[in-house]
């Protein structure tokens, strides 16, 4: 599939979910390959193994980006969402501005994003993460990683469409999409 077909999906699904988010059809990318103009056909994997044991030790391994837990209305399944990222990342992140989707702002290659999920009570009840891929790996998602895990299972991973969907909107931002910063 080509680039420009994939980023059309892409642009379809994302207006079909704003539509109706309960029915939204998920764009589907057919496997992890791309061409380019030439048409050659170029694989890119990432070790998701990895990638998901540095989201799973966020705390020790990463840095806290949220001075306390913001409410999140796009992570439905959480009261309120504490973000860790990559060290020394914390300015570019809070350099997004959700209000602006003009903006323009990019995140290097190896960038850690994790949401802590936490509970009404404030206890962890999940993650979602995102991780900035060699260049290759996502074309139609600015080669971004996505996983989400509940509890301990990890519930999607690689590629993820629903992820795709929200993060388009903020396309110029590198998909990361900022929030009110912490008061």
């Amino acid at each position: 599939m080509t680039r420009c077909l994939r980023y059309a999906v892409s642009v379809v699904a994302l207006l079909a979910a704003c539509s109706d988010p309960e029915r939204a059809p998920r764009a589907e990318l057919d496997d992890d390959t791309f061409e380019e103009s030439g048409g050659d056909v170029y694989r890119v994997e990432v070790d998701e193994n990895l990638i998901l044991q540095a989201a799973r030790n966020y705390a020790t391994q990463l840095e806290r980006f949220t001075e306390h837990p913001e409410l999140s209305e796009t992570h439905a399944d959480a009261a309120s969402v504490q973000v860790w990222g990559t060290p020394g990342l914390s300015e570019r992140f809070h350099s997004v501005d959700p209000d602006d989707p003009s903006q323009v702002v990019s995140f290097p290659e190896r960038t850690h994003i994790v949401k802590e999920h936490l509970g009404t009570t404030g206890e962890p009840i999940g993650l979602t993460m995102m991780y900035k891929a060699p260049p290759g790996y996502n074309p139609v998602g600015g080669d971004w990683f996505w996983a989400r895990v509940v509890g301990e299972t990890v519930t999607h991973v690689g590629r993820v469409n629903f992820c795709l969907e929200c993060h388009s909107a903020a396309i110029n931002s590198d998909f990361v999409i900022g929030f009110g910063k912490s008061e």
